[in-house]
């Protein structure tokens, strides 16, 4: 079982590959960074459903996003985020986060939602949840190997 240094690392090389195949897409090295971000915050979240740096990182980005919401007001907002914030407590491990349709879906499903209140950021959305998606795979290849990886587990 790999940790999070290898995990880390996992992230960095598949964003590598990623940017490379993408990179007449990146427009600066602050978009480079940005998605770098993703990939690596990616490779850490299907170990949210352990007590890890992944859960805790997960952790201090939802503290964030409710915080800005108390300070917009937006209280049905704050109720979804703290439900959603429950979800890995009552999961066990390698379960649903370690689910590929699970970790192609969650982001896909956010990524949707925040393009609805976001509607003139769309590009940046798509690329920055791709990076997040990719960095997330790499974390099941690592924990289960390819072939693995891609099976419907129960």
């Amino acid at each position: 079982m790999p940790g999070y240094k290898t995990h880390l690392v996992g992230g960095l090389a598949v964003y590598g590959v990623t940017l490379y195949l993408l990179r007449s897409y990146c427009g600066s090295a602050l978009v480079a960074a940005e998605w770098l971000l993703f990939c690596l915050a990616g490779s850490l979240f299907p170990d949210v459903d352990t007590k890890s740096k992944g859960r805790t990182f997960f952790y201090h980005i939802l503290l964030g996003i409710l915080i800005v919401f108390a300070v917009q007001r937006k209280f049905l907002a704050m109720g979804a985020v703290a439900i959603f914030a429950l979800v890995p407590l009552i999961t066990r491990h390698r379960g649903l986060f370690h689910q590929i349709w699970f970790v192609i879906g969650l982001p896909v499903i956010v990524a949707f939602i925040i393009g609805f209140y976001a509607t003139g950021h769309t590009r940046i959305i798509m690329f920055n949840t791709l990076f997040f998606i990719v960095g997330a795979i790499s974390h099941l290849f690592l924990d289960f190997g390819i072939i693995r990886s891609f099976k419907f587990r129960r």
